[in-house]
Parts: C-alpha cells; structure tokens; sequence
C-alpha cells in the first residue's frame, strides 16, 4: 500500500509539473518562439469576436439553420471566470473584429472578464485584422496585441452623430408637433430643430466627454501608457499595421495561420461548448437564481426579436417576473436591463411586478449598455441597480406627439373626410394639427406621467422628488456618473449583480448558483410561424437611421406617452 501510494504522488506532481509546463509554454510562444512545442494535454480558450456579441442566449430548440449564432456575453463572461481557475486552460486568445451594433457597456463588461482572467497569472491575447475605438478598448485589455501586417485600425477618438430630420419634413409638408417634460428629454429634437439645442449640446458634451475619459483611461492602464503618449497615439491615427505597430499600439504582426502554427498542438476551446460543460449533468442542486431578461425598446404585448430590432413586450417581461416569484425553488431574481426605453404605460407594468417580487425576495438590476428612461423606470423600484461606468442611464423624463401629414398629402392628392362622435375624438389624427387648448391637454398627460416617474423613483432611490426632479429632466447620465448622483449602487457588471444577488438572497460568497433564464427564448419554428402568421415587417428594410423614427411614428399613432432616451445614442 506504500508503493501505490508513493507512485501516486508521483504521478500527481508529475501531472501539476506538466500542466505548468504547459501554461509556460504558451506564453512563451506567443512571445515569438516558433520553436517551442505546446503539449497536447493543454487548451486555449479562443474568442471569436465578430458583429454581435448578443444580451440573451439563442432560442434552444434547434441550432440555427442558415447561420451559427454567436455566444451571448453571459456565456463569455463566464467562460472566462471559469477557465482562470482551470488548470486545463493555459491561455486566451481574443480574434477582435468590427462590432457595429455593441456598444460600450458590453464591451466594458467582456474587458472586465479580461482583466480578471489575467490575475490568475495566465495570459490573454488579442489578434486584430480591422478594429475601431471600442474594439481597440476591448482588445487593450490583452496582454499582448498582434495584428496582420495590412491590419486597419481607425483609432481616432469618439465621435457621436445625430440626425435631424426637420428640414426633411418640411419638405415633405409634414409637420412635427410634440410635448416633453425635462429641460433635457431632446428626443422631438430631430423632428422639430436643425441643430443642437443648448441643452441638447450641453447633455451631448458631458456625455462624450465622460465616455472618452474612460476610454483613454483604459489605454493607459492597458497598454501601460502616460495621458499624454495616449492622447498622442489618439491623434496620430487612422493606422495600417506597420505604422500601428511604431507607434506601440500593436506587440507584432503576424497572420492568423502563423499564430495558430504557434499554437501547435494546443486545442482551441469555444466559449460556449466550454460553460456547458462546466455546469456539469444531472441533477442540480444548485440553489437557483432567476435571470430576466429586458432587452430593446419596451412595447406593449409580447417581445420580439428581428431585423427591425429587439423589443421588451410588457407582457411577456411581467410574467416572467411574476414565474419567478411565485416560484419557491428561486431565491433572487436579476433583471438584466439593456433598454432605450419606450411606452411609459408599458415600463409601468413591469414596473409594478419589479414592486410585486421585491416584497418575496432579492430584486437586483444589472445594466448593460443601456438603461435610460423606461429602461430605468422599469429598474427603479429594485432593491439595488449595477451599470457599467459607461453605461448610458437615467434619462428621467418623457415626451410624445405626432406628425401632421396634411401637407404631405396635398402634395400627392391624397384627401380625407373625418366624421367624429367626441370633441376630442381626432386629437391623434394625423390630418390637422392641435390648437392650443388640445396642445395644453395632452402637455398636462405628460406633466402628471412625468410627476409619477419622479415620485416613483425616489421611493426606489431612498430620495426626496425634489432630489430626483434636480437630477432628473430627461438628463443622461454615465454609469460613473449615475453612480456619484445616487441614481445607481454599484459598478460592474452581472457578476457584481449575482454577488449582490446571492448576498441578498443569504447564499454563500463562494457558492455557485443556478441561472434559471427567463423569458424563455422563442425557438427557430416559433419565429417562422409568427412571422408568417404577421407578415413581413417592412419595417426592417429601412436603414438603421430611420428605422427607430419609423417604429416611432407607430407608437405616436397609439398617442402614446414615451419614457425612452432622448435620441437612439451611438458613440463610435
């Protein structure tokens, strides 16, 4: 018994010496030494980055059949967390390309995941064929950064365009009429100015100001660089890959062939493929955690997913908060918000389940790149929200209206003959405009609604409406930001969110739980028969720019009274 056990021990230091030998040998390839062999035994986990990093899982009843879903950031961010404890995997490697439609509190919230992965003292690296500011950001977070000698790399500064659409419309002969409650809430700018209103430039400003603070900040500690060095590598771009690689934003060029013949026998390991199997089989008596999903911008009804884009259905949100309630088993609930906002009267029927299951158990927030106006209204009663430090929120304001397209008919010999049964009974067509007394009318709908949000959410906030309303306005605010206003708790992401959660909830620090995710994802047949059942959304076809006007102009038909961010934020 002796012999067995020393050769035991043998045979278990020789393991712990090879799997050391093989995290060291990694490093020391992606260093450039070609020569070094990589053991078989050992694995990378390999991000492959490219257009969509999605909020939620894809439906699970059949895989796709026209295209491989990529994984969701949950699926990332765990991944990563896990793989820093697992002796199996000795390194990650990051392929970044161009990510169009995420925007900046997912990719601050992946750069995280990065960061913590390193402290385990394994490295990461990023492989770079074109990237812009946010891609960049993300990458920095590597402990090296390669890129293939003709690599394009549009590393110039932020920038943020808006649109506006007055003068288009008066060409058109349509006309714009609309009420907002808040000094800053500018979303009818685009349909009633030509240009930046003082208060619309101002909250503009601060914002990208606050956003680019991070930004170089994250260079900086990245790429271990002064302000100024970083300033300087700012200014100096666009860049190809010779000049990125002078000037220190890359450590080497290389092909994507010539990294993986570094890699050798080294197995890639995908995100996705990898957290399932960690979760293990069986039976799971993990105790259980609900994560609810809030993503897009909020409607009355049912969500739905499409080329138009992701819209939060009330209905759907609302039951899903009150199924993990009602349901014993679930000890805390985590609303994962990633939201513009929308119909007020929707935001405030998931706003009164968020009331409802906070009086059963734990209710945490955690923000993704958004959660402003109904994205926030639907937030504020939990027992502690969590953004990301650029995480656009607040937005605590509301506005509505319509478009007059009397003038635009004329222009094409469209007439119409109204016949009405109440005074006020085409206060909502689009054939005449309203007269001051209707305009004061419906301002005085969203004066009360706007009364509610600022009432509603210092009870969440622990504040005085008076301490919201000077806050509040329709002002957009950064996470960091939010966080120094009392709008949010904390800063992070959904693992900061969990710790809150488990907290709350009295499970151990250390203990692993059970994502219960809800609403559950409508599968691929679902979808088609929806679709066919509803006919196709001409919607979808129009481009980006316009489209979110056009589902606008839909809930402008329903006369409803809006809680959505002053204007659809993108900050390249």
């Amino acid at each position: 018994m002796k012999k067995r056990t020393a050769w035991i021990l043998v045979a278990a230091v020789a393991a712990v010496a090879i799997g050391a030998a093989a995290v060291g040998a990694l490093a020391l390839m992606l260093r450039g030494g070609d020569s070094v062999s990589w053991s078989a035994t050992g694995g990378y986990l390999y991000l492959n980055l490219g257009e969509e990093i999605p909020e939620q899982p894809a439906a699970q009843e059949l895989p796709s059949l026209f295209e491989k879903r990529p994984a969701p950031l949950r699926v990332l961010v765990e991944s990563l967390d896990r793989a820093a404890g697992d002796p199996k995997v000795g390194a990650v490697v990051l392929r970044v390309s161009v990510l169009p439609d995420v925007g900046w509190g997912r990719v601050q919230e992946l750069r995280d995941a990065i960061l913590r992965f390193r402290k385990s003292g394994k490295p990461a690296y990023a492989h770079i064929e074109f990237c812009s500011n946010k891609e960049y950001y993300l990458a920095s977070a590597c402990t090296k950064i390669y890129a293939v000698p003709t690599a394009i790399m549009d590393v110039t500064g932020l920038r943020s365009e808006t649109m506006f659409l007055a003068g288009t419309l008066k060409k058109l002969g349509v006309e714009a009429q609309f009420e907002g409650v808040g000094k800053y809430k500018n979303a009818p700018n685009q349909f009633t100015e030509t240009g930046f209103t003082a208060p619309h430039r101002e909250q503009m400003e601060a914002l990208i100001d606050s956003l680019y603070q991070q930004y170089v900040s994250g260079l900086q500690s990245g790429r271990n660089k002064t302000a100024e060095q970083v300033q300087a590598m700012i200014d100096g771009g666009p860049y190809d890959g010779q000049s990125a690689l002078k000037a220190g934003l890359v450590d080497e060029l290389v092909y994507q062939d010539q990294l993986k013949d570094r890699l050798k026998d080294a197995t890639p390991i995908s995100p996705g493929r990898y957290a399932r199997r960690s979760r293990g089989f069986g039976f799971d008596h993990r105790p259980k955690v609900a994560l609810v999903y809030a993503v897009g911008d909020i409607v009355p009804g049912q969500s739905q997913s499409g080329l138009a884009g992701d819209f939060v259905g009330s209905d759907t949100v609302a039951e899903a908060l009150r199924e993990a309630r009602k349901d014993s088993d679930i000890r805390a609930i985590v609303l994962r918000v990633d939201s513009p906002g929308g119909s007020g009267t929707a935001s405030d029927v998931i706003w009164r389940e968020v009331v409802l299951a906070k009086k059963a158990k734990p209710v945490i927030v955690s923000m993704g790149d958004l959660g402003a106006s109904g994205g926030y209204y639907i937030s504020m009663a939990s027992d502690a929200i969590v953004a990301q430090p650029n995480t656009i929120t607040g937005s605590i304001g509301v506005f509505g209206g319509k478009f007059i397209l009397r003038g635009l008919y004329d222009k094409v010999g469209i007439t119409k003959e109204i016949l009405l049964r109440g005074q006020n009974a085409d206060l909502f067509s689009e054939y005449r405009p309203w007269n001051d007394e209707e305009r004061a009318k419906y301002r005085a709908l969203m004066v009360s609604f706007y009364q509610d949000f600022i009432t509603r959410a210092a009870q969440g906030r622990k504040k005085t409406p008076e301490e919201i309303d000077a806050i509040a306005q329709g002002r957009v605010w950064t996470g960091t930001e939010a966080l120094q206003h009392g709008l949010v708790d904390r800063l992070g992401g959904l693992d900061v969110a969990l710790g809150l959660a488990k907290e709350r909830a009295r499970i151990g620090k250390d203990q692993d739980v059970n994502l219960v995710v809800l609403p559950e994802h409508k599968g691929f047949i679902e979808t088609i028969l929806e679709r066919q059942e509803e006919g196709v959304d001409t919607v979808a076809l129009l481009p980006p720019d316009l489209r979110h006007v056009a589902r606008w102009m839909r809930s402008m038909a329903r006369g409803d009274v809006l809680a959505r961010l002053p204007f659809d934020l993108q900050v390249r």
